[in-house]
């Protein structure tokens, strides 16, 4: 079983690659339950919308200047 083998090798290995093996499953884990960008906009219709009707604007009614 692929879980074994993982085991006796994380085993075989000094104790403080041990810990970077720990760290690093905590690192894909919290990858794995981050949410991406277009999911974190998609999910917040004030900005869903923003992003629409900014895709919908015609290119000559939109500013060549940026005033942030």
């Amino acid at each position: 079983m692929l879980s074994d083998k993982i085991r006796l090798e994380i085993d075989s290995l000094p104790l403080i690659y041990q810990e970077e093996v720990f760290n690093f499953i905590l690192f894909l884990k919290d990858k794995v339950n981050k949410k991406t960008d277009t999911e974190y906009l998609t999910e917040n219709s004030k900005i869903k919308q923003t992003i629409i009707d900014g895709l919908n604007t015609p290119l000559a009614e939109c500013s060549k200047d940026i005033n942030w």
